[in-house]
């Protein structure tokens, strides 16, 4: 799922949003990861969409002040994406070296996407091995991701000053520090568990399922309504902070609590979504699983935000605060994709 380039201590790993982006320095050590600083900040309105830059001299100038206000010189960086635009698909295929598996790709890929491969760069990851009809196979997760995207955040890091050396798909990311951490708020291990973990962005949502620490299923979805659409980035963020406690079942939607009602009508509709994943999922095996939500990203601040999901999935929710082999942050749920980024597929 990297596309630039190799690994490197130091490193500056952002994730652009479409309402918020967030900035970490951190350093990969062999057994936990070090954030040095991080930082959060409005990304400048409508310079940013489902993962394409639209108005890259805004936002250049806005991560430039950013970086120079909290002393970060230049040097590596890593940036994580997700949109929609990205297709991904899980096929499988017989027990293969990386190598095979690519020349393999290039022929039975039609198969799977139907489109102009020219416009794509195609990635892929082995996510585990399974059984079908007593032979053994490779359940194959394939990325293609539109070259434009590629191509623009390769020339908006170059012109931040920074040193480009990989673009990582945001779903990877958040598999990757869950696996490396391993356990979650210092109750949940990832490889004694089936888990859905949420991403609540602002105008998608990530949704990976995670079966005893391998990945089961990856899908980027929009959630983008125009119940937000009308607010400036100040309201929004109080929208979130001011509500006391979000519930499935809560009866103060009057006009004196105008807020509660907007927020919950953006929640059921991306629950609304999330389920149509998890449908999917469940009907695709007897045995198919999910024990526990974990929700993190920028929505995932709301209070009462796991009693929401818990309610209406009828699952035990919960948002990230703590993981294992990290140094403490705050608002750790906003920067897990982040933190993913920095580290390598072969040491998640």
């Amino acid at each position: 799922m990297k596309i630039f380039s190799q690994f490197s201590n130091n490193i500056i790993s952002i994730d652009i949003g479409s309402f918020e982006t967030k900035i970490i320095q951190g350093i990969k050590e062999k057994e936990k990861v070090k954030i040095i600083k991080y930082f959060i900040f409005e990304t400048p309105k409508e310079a940013y969409t489902n993962g394409y830059i639209t108005n890259q001299s805004e936002l250049i100038n806005k991560v430039k002040e950013e970086l120079k206000k909290n002393k970060i010189k230049a040097g590596p960086c890593y940036l994580c994406i997700k949109s929609t635009d990205i297709i991904t698909r899980e096929i499988q295929l017989p027990i293969l070296e990386n190598k095979e598996i690519d020349s393999l790709l290039k022929y039975q890929l039609p198969e799977y996407l139907p489109m102009d491969y020219s416009k794509y760069m195609i990635q892929h990851k082995i996510i585990r091995r399974l059984n079908d009809n007593h032979k053994e196979k490779l359940n194959v997760l394939v990325v293609a991701i539109p070259k434009d995207i590629i191509d623009m955040h390769y020339d908006f890091v170059r012109k931040l000053g920074l040193k480009p050396v990989v673009l990582d798909y945001q779903p990877n990311c958040s598999w990757k520090v869950l696996k490396f951490s391993n356990l979650i708020n210092d109750l949940i291990n990832i490889t004694e568990k089936s888990i859905a973990a949420i991403d609540l962005g602002y105008d998608s949502t990530n949704v990976l399922i995670i079966n005893r620490g391998m990945i089961q299923t990856t899908r980027i979805i929009s959630t983008k309504i125009d119940s937000f659409d009308n607010f400036t980035n100040d309201e929004i963020f109080l929208l979130k902070s001011n509500i006391e406690n979000m519930k499935l079942n809560n009866e103060l939607f009057i006009d004196n609590n105008k807020y509660v009602a907007i927020i919950r009508k953006r929640l059921e509709y991306i629950a609304v979504s999330i389920d149509r994943v998890f449908k999917f999922y469940l009907s695709k095996d007897i045995n198919n699983e999910i024990e526990i939500l974990v929700l993190y990203g920028g929505l995932s601040n709301i209070c009462g935000i796991d009693n929401f999901f818990s309610n209406y999935f009828g699952i035990p929710a919960t948002v990230i605060n703590k993981l294992n082999k990290l140094n403490d942050i705050s608002n750790l749920n906003r920067f897990v994709n982040c933190i993913g980024s920095l580290i390598r597929d072969d040491e998640g």
